[in-house]
């Protein structure tokens, strides 16, 4: 089958369309109060977001897409709007109460692809004053964000794309020098299996059972690589070119069939939506253009956008499948932030293309990352991970232990999906709040048990240890922890417990056991999301009639919570599969 441009580009373009409808509606109209005249007011935050002025590039796309003046006008003030943050050194800040500055870097690509695909829309004394503000942000980016500077991956990959490209058009060999030193940097920071590390630590740190900061499909996937190929693309680095799609070919296999992104073990996993990454500018526009030599690039970029689309309401994307039907507003970032990808997309060039599998199609049946303390299963229809990953969030906060932090099958989509232990503001500018409290939980599958009034948890053990076996018709995973607190802190001797994990083609097995001293007080919680997925207790009982529905922000799905209370003996036992469970040998 071959994807015809026209239906690619008209599909994109409806998207794009919408969601700057949508961002010029929320756009304030107050000429007489500069700090708010421009601005995009968020429904969910309450408040302008501080990089709302980079929707200029999408807005400015859609004026001449459609030649219509309102866009033109939401551009031009959204652009005079950035006057708000812009500092006399030439950096941006963040947000008007954040001094983080390092975001320059994707308002100076934004302003540049304005200036560098529609500046033509501009009158010559606007188009002059936009090039003074790139140029004076150019200028900033070329001495402050270098290697030296510590700051997550991301940027040192941006700031190699934004020095390219301003590099071109100002013919500034400078900025062309940085963006090569830039690029080579970031071409060092890959791990044995081919994972780009350095998002949220050192890139040569380790933790103690040797776990690298890894955000392969958030950050890495939606906004490194796709800086790093804009790079290469830019100056013709061929060398680069090359490895960067050996890289993202590498990555591309934390894409699930559906097009979501896993990124259930990422460093930065609490930013994590089942599209992408909240405030990136998404995998878009980098993965079309590379799917130019390769169509396995355009089948990634058209199976991500129909996740995004999905995840569309009323013109604004959604920061999780559920959102909408939970009643939760849309935050205003992803849309304006991933729209520049859309618009990049568009003006990169489609063209059609034939459907081709994508690594996740034909996965390996087990798959061992140590740089990530996490396996990864697929028999079947079904994918599995399985994760005891060290890597510190914030207290509490990385899920770990042996937990499923991902199960998913062909015929329903996510069955569970977690990021955290628990849910909370790691980046409070950059997630967002409910006020709906009431089921808003831990959605990662656990041991748990109450004593003394205090919660004791598998998914906090830190120290876990796995390990995977792979049969002809299954594959397990054997996992041994404790239940500790959220200081990860062990329950004693008897806070022992063991979680044995069997995946056939058929059915996800899940065995456990707990000392018996403990069997009155544990419990195994599991939340479910699909529908179609049946949960079957062999050993054990369920501690409620019904499950109860709890939601959470991250990745945003709404979960049915079953509750499984061990026997006298300790232990449980349950099993997963969709719709009709085959009768097998598994007991």
């Amino acid at each position: 089958m071959l994807w015809e441009e026209r239906i690619i580009k008209k599909e994109i373009t409806d998207l794009l369309l919408a969601w700057c409808d949508a961002l010029a509606d929320l756009q304030l109209d107050d000429p007489g109060r500069p700090v708010f005249d421009g601005g995009v007011l968020c429904p969910a935050c309450g408040r302008i977001h501080g990089r709302c002025h980079e929707a200029a590039y999408p807005l400015l796309c859609a004026a001449e897409l459609t030649g219509q003046e309102k866009y033109l006008r939401a551009a031009e003030k959204a652009f005079a709007w950035g006057e708000n943050l812009l500092c006399d050194d030439g950096s941006m800040y963040n947000d008007p109460n954040s001094d983080w500055n390092g975001t320059t870097v994707f308002g100076a690509i934004a302003l540049h692809d304005a200036l560098y695909y529609h500046g033509g829309l501009l009158a010559a004394a606007k188009k002059t004053a936009w090039e003074a503000r790139l140029r004076k942000m150019g200028e900033w980016l070329s001495i402050h964000l270098t290697s030296e500077r510590s700051a997550h991956l991301n940027y040192y990959a941006a700031n190699a794309c934004a020095m390219a490209l301003l590099g071109r058009y100002f013919g500034e060999q400078k900025y062309l020098a940085l963006a090569g030193e830039l690029a080579g940097h970031c071409l060092s920071c890959v791990t044995e299996n081919g994972l780009l590390c350095g998002e949220g630590g050192k890139a040569d740190a380790r933790t103690p059972k040797g776990c690298a900061a890894v955000d392969a499909g958030g950050y890495n996937a939606e906004e490194t690589l796709p800086s790093l190929a804009r790079y290469a693309l830019t100056v013709g680095d061929a060398a680069a070119l090359a490895k960067i799609k050996e890289l993202y070919f590498t990555h591309l296999s934390w894409m699930l069939p559906d097009g979501a992104w896993d990124n259930s073990v990422g460093s930065r996993s609490f930013k994590w939506t089942w599209w992408g990454s909240r405030t990136t500018d998404g995998c878009t526009d980098a993965l079309f253009r590379l799917g130019k030599d390769d169509p396995v690039f355009a089948e990634a970029a058209w199976r991500n956008f129909a996740q995004l689309k999905a995840c569309t309401h009323g013109g604004l994307l959604y920061g999780g499948p559920d959102y909408h039907r939970r009643g939760e507003p849309p935050c205003v970032h992803h849309t304006f932030s991933h729209a520049k990808a859309l618009a990049g997309a568009l003006d990169g060039g489609l063209y059609c293309f034939p459907r081709v599998p994508l690594p996740s199609d034909r996965p390996a049946p087990l798959t061992e990352y140590p740089e990530l303390a996490t396996c990864r299963l697929a028999m079947g229809d079904w994918r599995a991970d399985i994760t005891a990953n060290d890597l510190p969030v914030r207290k509490g906060a990385r899920a770990s232990g042996g937990v499923i932090s991902l199960l998913w099958h062909k015929d329903c989509g996510p069955v569970v999906a977690c990021s955290m232990a628990e849910e909370g503001m790691a980046e409070p500018l950059n997630q967002q709040l409910s006020i709906t409290k009431e089921g808003l939980r831990s959605v990662c599958p656990r041991i748990e048990a109450t004593l003394q009034g205090k919660r004791w948890a598998q998914y906090f053990d830190l120290g876990a240890t796995m390990q995977a076996k792979e049969t002809e018709n299954a594959v397990a995973v054997h996992v041994d922890a404790f239940l500790c607190d959220e200081a990860h802190r062990h329950l004693e001797a008897a806070g022992g417990c063991t979680l044995q994990y069997k995946l056939t083609k058929d059915v996800f097995v899940i065995e456990g056991r707990v000392s018996p001293g403990l069997a009155a007080h544990a419990r195994y919680v599991l939340p479910v999301i699909a529908e179609q997925a049946k949960v079957e207790v062999k050993k054990g009982s369920f501690a409620k009639d019904e499950p109860a529905e709890i939601f959470s922000l991250i990745p945003g799905f709404l979960c049915r919570e079953y509750v499984i209370v061990p026997d006298r003996t300790g232990r449980f036992a349950l099993r997963i599969g969709v719709n009709k469970m085959e009768a097998d040998a598994l007991y």
